[in-house]
């Protein structure tokens, strides 16, 4: 029996959803990683958006990868109830705000480009308060997860079965935005021990 090795990188890629956010969730319950709260309460209303999507369009068995990522995604929110950063500046407020209200107007939009395009937008302006936190303290970060991340969505690349700018756009996007914010963190941890 022969296997489609799309469905291997699908399983590879679940696995990676779950042992990457493993490890995050290790280092918030240790207090080492202190999520930012309003980036997680918008990652999982798009991944909830997402998973519905997806679900009702049959987009099996990404969907799957995506309720996985939804999962974990919700008890990173549950637990950043407790262990969030506490120190929220206006620029968090105006971005959270902002991303609630591209939430509201991608359910509005019909054209999938144009829902594509806010779908980046919100992930940009989610993103916002967890890379303002994370430069000012590089090390309140699990980076392992934003790796992972990484590799997951250069694998989804792959993995993708008709390429076009809706199918491949979100995880070029993942990979670009995750390697910018890891070479940033690492380079604030270096920045910050020569200080």
């Amino acid at each position: 029996m022969e296997i489609d090795y799309k469905i291997f990188l699908w399983i590879i890629t679940i696995l990676m959803v779950f042992y990457g956010y493993f490890a995050y969730i290790r280092d918030i319950l240790k207090w080492k990683t202190k999520p930012h709260l309003f980036s997680w309460i918008i990652f999982v209303i798009l991944d909830v958006i997402s998973v519905l999507v997806q679900y009702n369009a049959w987009a099996w068995p990404w969907v799957w990868w995506t309720v996985a990522t939804t999962l974990v995604a919700a008890t990173v929110m549950i637990l950043a109830l407790k262990y969030w950063e506490k120190h929220i500046k206006t620029s968090d407020i105006i971005s959270f705000i902002l991303a609630i209200i591209t939430v509201i107007l991608y359910t509005q939009v019909s054209d999938p480009t144009y829902s594509m395009i806010f779908v980046l937008i919100i992930i940009t302006l989610a993103f916002y308060p967890t890379v303002r936190k994370s430069y000012n303290k590089p090390s309140e970060e699990t980076l392992i997860m934003y790796i992972f991340a990484w590799i997951r969505s250069f694998i989804w690349i792959f993995a993708t079965t008709s390429i076009s700018f809706l199918t491949i756009w979100l995880p070029v996007y993942v990979v670009l935005i995750n390697t910018l914010f890891i070479w940033m963190v690492l380079f604030r941890k270096k920045t910050l021990k020569l200080q």
